[in-house]
């Protein structure tokens, strides 16, 4: 009898413990994918995520035998606002969610946590549903905007959640020169008008309207008798106090930085 008693407050101590709500809530979900990810033998390759957070982009490098390190892939991201800013450092990915509620109720696809509260995720969702994208912050993506949190594409979320295993180095730093040896990737952007825009373009998902590829918008590449400078002027309020309505500047500045910026240039 004494051994059941053991038994059963051993039981109750655990519950305690697992569901009072101290702590972050977890699913069961969340907790079940978390201890298969950490108990698996992992053969996946080696990767050190570089985050630059003043530029909004990331380089992942292979970690090589020799201990060199190869350059595989850049990404465009959103890192923390002003007053909201990821912190820097070093550090190493935890958990793994294919959703996960954020602190503001939003929701965000193939989160990694990487710094406590801090991870990488996909621009954040209304819903826990993949039609329900807040298709203006997704716009934001290669500017700061989170509120503290790296946000990606859902394609580029996924590939770290699918290709970086459990603790993958994180170094996150401040450059405000150089993008990266692969340089700085062009956001795409959603237009307004367009009916898909409560989807990601990048989401690989078969009930994805944007796979018919309608409704994106591509950079303005023309000539700057082409641009509508005008528009351009009128949409930055920053680059109109800069350069007024001249219209060699403003093309100047939209093809030296304004595509790279993600920001909307039209043709008349």
């Amino acid at each position: 009898m004494r051994k059941v008693r053991i038994m059963l407050a051993a039981a109750l101590f655990i519950g305690i413990f697992l569901f009072s709500g101290t702590g972050d809530p977890v699913c069961a979900a969340e907790l079940a994918e978390t201890q298969e990810q950490s108990t698996a033998a992992d053969t996946r390759p080696d990767y050190t995520i570089y985050v630059n957070r003043v530029l909004n982009c990331i380089t992942i490098k292979q970690q090589n035998e020799d201990g060199s390190q190869t350059p595989v892939k850049a990404m465009v991201c959103s890192c923390g606002r002003e007053g909201s800013e990821t912190p820097e450092g070093i550090f190493r990915t935890s958990n793994y969610y294919t959703w996960r509620k954020m602190v503001d109720a939003t929701y965000a696809r193939y989160a990694v946590r990487f710094n406590g509260k801090i991870l990488f995720h996909s621009v954040p969702y209304i819903e826990e549903s993949p039609d329900t994208l807040e298709w203006e912050e997704y716009n934001k993506l290669g500017e700061n905007a989170s509120l503290g949190c790296v946000r990606l594409s859902v394609e580029d979320a996924k590939w770290i959640y699918d290709n970086c295993k459990q603790g993958t180095t994180v170094v996150v730093y401040s450059d405000t020169e150089e993008t990266g040896e692969l340089g700085k990737p062009t956001a795409t952007k959603i237009e307004e008008s367009s009916p898909n825009r409560g989807w990601d373009p990048t989401d690989a998902r078969a009930d994805n309207p944007w796979l018919g590829g309608k409704g994106l918008y591509t950079p303005f590449l023309g000539s700057m008798d082409e641009f509508d400078y005008i528009a351009y002027a009128d949409q930055y309020p920053d680059l109109r106090e800069a350069f007024g309505y001249d219209k060699e500047a403003l093309y100047g500045h939209y093809i030296a930085h304004g595509i790279n910026e993600g920001r909307i240039g039209k043709a008349l």
